[in-house]
Formats: C-alpha cells, structure tokens, sequence
C-alpha cells in the first residue's frame, strides 16, 4: 500500500506542477526540437475521477463528511479541467512569449500566474471545510497526500 501512495503523491505533486513543467517542456520543445510532445505533459490530468476515488478512499470519508467532501470534489474536478485546458493552451503561449516583446511577455507571464493564483484561492476555499471536519488522523492524511496536490 505504501508503494501505491507513493505513486499517487507523485501524481499530485505532478498535477500541481503539470501548468509549469508544460511551459517549460514547451519552451525547451521550441529552442530544442524533438523534446517531448505537449500532449504528454496534458495527460496528466487525464484521470480526475480517479484521483479523488484514491483521495476519498485514503481520507476514509463518512457519510457524515460528504457534504463537505461534494463541494471539494467539485472545486477539485472544476480546478484540473481548467487546468488542462491552460496545458493545452500553454504551446500557444510558448509560441506567443517567445515572439513578444519584453511588456507583452511580462503580460503573458503575469496572466499565467494570476490563474494558477485563482486556481489556488478556489481550492483553498473548498479545503479548508472539509479539514475542519476531519478527524485528527484524518487530517494527517490529507496533510500526507494533499499538500503538494492542489
């Protein structure tokens, strides 16, 4: 089981980063031909479904919490679909930033950042509830498994 959580953070902790590590596999793929393909980075958010059916089961969620568990999940699902799409736009941005001038790249780049900033401020809305209610093992685990995720 431990081998199998290790997986799972690695995930989250490439979900997390997944928006930076594309534009910078996009940047690379522009100055360096043949490094690997956009859709490669995307697809880690290909499975949504499946991280929150591992999230819920690892937090041991009661029926009891699921009021609150809805609502993250939703954020949560609403956040990595949103994020995907950013994945999927970033090799345009790439091909925009490399073209523009110093104050446009500066606009591109600080547009990145205030949406991974909304992105983060959503999820931090929808977490905080549901921590609230966990229990102190509970938390320990979210605390184990979330922290790199959002």
């Amino acid at each position: 089981m431990k081998l199998g959580r290790s997986i799972y953070v690695f995930l989250a902790l490439a979900l997390k980063l997944s928006p930076a590590l594309a534009q910078e596999a996009n940047t690379a793929r522009v100055m360096a031909p043949g490094s690997a393909p956009q859709d490669l980075m995307c697809r880690a958010f290909d499975h949504i479904d499946g991280q929150l059916a591992y999230i819920r089961a690892e937090l041991k969620i009661t029926t009891a919490q699921d009021p609150q568990w809805n609502v993250f999940a939703n954020s949560f699902r609403a956040d990595k679909e949103r994020q995907a799409q950013t994945c999927k736009n970033a090799q345009d941005q790439s091909r925009q930033l490399m073209s523009a001038n110093l104050p446009d790249a500066m606009k591109i780049k600080s547009d990145r950042l205030a949406q991974q900033l909304e992105s983060l401020r959503r999820l931090e809305a929808s977490i905080q509830p549901l921590y609230d209610i966990l229990s102190k093992d509970q938390k320990k685990i979210a605390d184990d498994i979330l922290k790199g995720a959002p």
